[in-house]
């Protein structure tokens, strides 16, 4: 099946399971079907520096110094109207300095600008497993590379287990790219490399393109399973719990422990 070009907010009001209802049902079901999709402007940052790697910045507009006053009203009414993101001088300037940064990584420019690769197309698929719709929407998929890309903007792109790696596994980051992997391989579109282009909001802007191994796929893969079987019983039967005990005894940490001995 080839990728459907629709709109973010046609994407998400989808019923299918999104990569984001997969991690939060990871927490728990109560979390998933609890859960509330929230627009806030600390998403917009991270909205036009996807604009401006992807797709050169045609949907982000620089906008006054700060979103007060009227001048703010009347263009944030017109660019939302129009589709677009409009930031502040000093967001937009940012995004612009973070795509900067991005695109000289060689690996990151030769995969969004290949010809070849699809940008933010939408795919669905039916788990042959579970029955359930699922669907994922990544930033870029290049089929001659086998290569799925996902943009991060972040607090720490270093590649170490204090860096990236945190975060990769901190916001269930290997479950969403075993979700996009999966849709992906349901569409007989195969994927053998799975990278996040993680960019610093902060000067100096550092980036790093990083890689899941093979290793981690099969772990996410497993757990993507798991979480998905979780979810068609929680349909089927109507509950959604959290599945923690009624009382939960706390004990003293370790390092606490340490501590008291030095």
């Amino acid at each position: 099946m080839t990728a459907q070009f629709i709109s973010n907010k046609e994407y998400h009001e989808h019923p299918a399971i999104s990569s984001s209802a997969v991690k939060a049902a990871s927490r728990s079901l109560a979390h998933w079907k609890g859960a509330e999709r929230k627009e806030s402007t600390h998403f917009d940052l991270g909205t036009g520096f996807h604009d401006m790697v992807l797709e050169g910045g045609l949907n982000t507009v620089k906008g006054p110094e700060n979103r007060r006053g009227q001048a703010w009203k009347i263009l944030h009414a017109s660019t939302t109207q129009a589709g677009k993101t409009l930031l502040t001088q000093g967001d937009y300037e940012t995004c612009q300095k973070m795509s900067e940064s991005c695109l000289t990584n060689p690996r990151v420019r030769s995969i969004v600008r290949h010809p070849d690769a699809v940008i933010e197309g939408s795919y669905f698929a039916t788990c042959p497993e579970t029955g359930l719709q699922l669907k994922c929407r990544p930033d870029a998929y290049l089929r001659e590379k086998q290569v799925c890309l996902d943009l991060k903007s972040t607090q720490n792109a270093e590649p170490s287990s204090r860096g990236f790696e945190k975060s990769i596994f901190g916001f269930g980051y290997h479950l969403q790219a075993a979700h996009y992997t999966y849709v992906l391989r349901l569409n007989d579109l195969p994927v053998t490399h799975f990278a996040f282009a993680a960019v610093e909001k902060t000067s100096p802007y550092a980036q790093c393109l990083h890689v899941l191994s093979a290793g981690i796929m099969e772990f996410a893969h497993k757990k993507l399973m798991n979480v998905l079987t979780r979810m068609a019983e929680g349909i089927a039967k109507d509950e959604y719990p959290t599945d923690w005990p009624e009382l939960h005894m706390v004990h003293l940490p370790e390092y606490l422990t340490m501590e008291e001995d030095e």
